[in-house]
């Protein structure tokens, strides 16, 4: 009888920490898809990144809140994690208010861009500024992102974003004055939040070369 056995312990072999899944539904099918290629989880760790695909192209947030819904069932709610990736955009307060009620009532978290995703781009490149709606964010991320333009949105290379990440967290974190409310009222970026979550184990590159740490 091995030592382990005489001591009541029995040795577990070739066990490995569940893992655990980030599940993040977007409402763009270009931008944000293309962005959070860059981390892409490495298969050995215990933290993996899930899109959700949105094969219709919905993108209200509620549709998005929906498809959040439906594909986190596959997943164990004590690890995981769902997160919705959606814009302030032209949406009403009413919608968004909702969206974000019925997200904290199931657990899920919210990464609310106002006015757009890309202004979470532009914090890789620039400092804030004050935009006047989403398309002026838009046509200013294309003046300073190679490749990026608001005609074509997903065509742009999300490499040229990593040096810019870290200043971007900051920059964003910054302007959230108001964390604790459900979404933000004035010019902010939560995905920040989400980013954060992500970056917290390795990563790789489109090369397979390890990204964060």
């Amino acid at each position: 009888m091995s030592r382990n056995r005489r001591n009541g312990r029995t040795r577990r072999t070739g066990f490995q920490e569940p893992k655990r899944f980030i599940v993040v539904a977007m409402e763009g099918r270009a931008t944000e898809p293309c962005y959070f290629d860059l981390f892409r989880t490495a298969r050995e760790h215990p933290m993996q990144y899930k899109p959700v695909s949105n094969p219709k192209d919905k993108s209200r947030p509620s549709e998005v809140y929906d498809r959040l819904d439906l594909a986190f069932r596959a997943y164990e709610r004590s690890r995981d994690e769902g997160w919705l990736v959606i814009d302030r955009d032209a949406w009403s307060e009413a919608e968004l208010d909702d969206v974000c009620r019925r997200a904290r009532a199931s657990g899920y978290h919210v990464a609310l861009s106002n006015p757009c995703f890309e202004l979470w781009l532009y914090l890789h490149k620039r400092d804030n500024r004050q935009f006047a709606d989403r398309h002026d964010c838009q046509r200013a991320l294309g003046e300073v992102l190679a490749n990026y333009s608001p005609d074509r949105k997903g065509s742009f290379d999300p490499q040229g974003l990593r040096d810019g990440i870290e200043a971007a967290l900051e920059r964003a974190a910054a302007l959230d004055q108001h964390p604790d409310t459900p979404w933000p009222r004035h010019q902010v970026t939560r995905v920040y939040r989400l980013v954060r979550k992500l970056m917290s184990g390795p990563t790789t590159d489109n090369t397979g070369e390890r990204l964060h740490s």
